[in-house]
């Protein structure tokens, strides 16, 4: 049994909660009440309570020592999230992000040593969460843990052995590789269903099936430039497909729009944007996309647990 904190109760992280915490001692460091019970409903089956403990940050000190942290923020909110938590890693521990989009793994390999093992966990799991303390967990899909570090890269199989009671977890050797995968995934869906306010099911409609094809192209020419092994047609499939499954779901885009939350938009379009630059190839269709989500945040929160 492993000792686990998760930093983030979002929709991913009450979802990874629930099932770690049948196999393992779970902490859940939050900025809400840490009182409030959280519970896990699954289609129209009764909640169940998510035997995980809920803390907040001054409540680290006196825990005993993690073997795993398990960063489930959004993407810009992992580095100012990191800092607050890296005086708490032990000599030897496990960090892994899991978030939409690129970028973070890079910066936080430099701040890790070499007995602290970096993954990076995808996931097509769905859910959300219908007040602050229940989620909803309204789609299954596959999760795929892979290294990012020299000791995260050897030890990919047995993390995945260890966070098995995650639903279709696989390891994988080239996780950078999926992750653009995945990027591709939410350029399709999650800015254009936060624009329009639809449910990932509307995008399958003829008007959106242009954009999507001109975004994921862009995506795709970014992909050529770095040797990554990615096909437009792939990218449409694996795309529609995931609309398809998620049809009644909104993404987490949309609910962060529509709640005026800031969004994940930099990691996924600004990051086809800002390596279209790197590359000298033109991604008018990301940067357009990039601009409009961009207008719509009313605020930016960069700290996590002090904002």
């Amino acid at each position: 049994m492993a000792k686990i904190l998760i930093i983030g109760d979002g929709a991913i992280g009450l979802l990874l909660a629930h099932f770690l915490s049948a196999q393992h001692s779970v902490s859940v460091l939050t900025r809400k009440s840490t009182s409030n019970t959280r519970f896990y409903s699954s289609d129209n089956s009764a909640s169940q309570k998510i035997n995980a403990s809920f803390i907040s940050l001054n409540e680290l000190n006196s825990l005993p020592k993690f073997d795993v942290f398990l960063f489930t923020v959004k993407a810009f909110q992992v580095q100012s999230a990191f800092a607050q938590i890296k005086q708490f890693l032990p000599q030897h521990c496990s960090v892994v992000l899991s978030h939409n989009g690129m970028g973070n793994v890079e910066q936080l390999k430099c701040e890790l040593n070499e007995h602290q093992a970096l993954y990076f966990l995808t996931t097509s799991m769905a859910g959300f969460k219908s007040n602050q303390y229940i989620v909803q967990h309204t789609g299954n899909g596959q999760s795929i843990i892979g290294g990012c570090n020299n000791l995260g890269v050897k030890n990919s199989k047995i993390m995945a052995d260890q966070l098995t009671a995650i639903p279709l977890l696989n390891a994988s050797m080239n996780i950078e590789q999926l992750r653009f995968n995945k990027l591709l995934v939410n350029i399709a869906i999650n800015p254009l269903s936060a624009l329009h306010n639809i449910k990932n099911g509307q995008l399958r409609e003829p008007q959106y099936c242009s954009i999507i094809i001109n975004l994921l192209t862009e995506a795709c020419n970014i992909a050529k430039a770095k040797n990554l092994d990615v096909t437009l047609i792939n990218a449409l499939s694996s795309a529609y497909d995931v609309m398809a499954r998620t049809a009644e779901n909104f993404s987490s885009m949309q609910q962060d729009v529509a709640h005026n939350r800031a969004t994940e938009i930099m990691a996924i379009c600004g990051y086809i944007s800002e390596q279209g630059k790197l590359y000298n190839i033109k991604t008018p269709f990301n940067d357009e996309l990039l601009a409009k989500i961009a207008a719509k945040k009313a605020r930016y929160k960069p700290r996590f647990l002090n904002s």
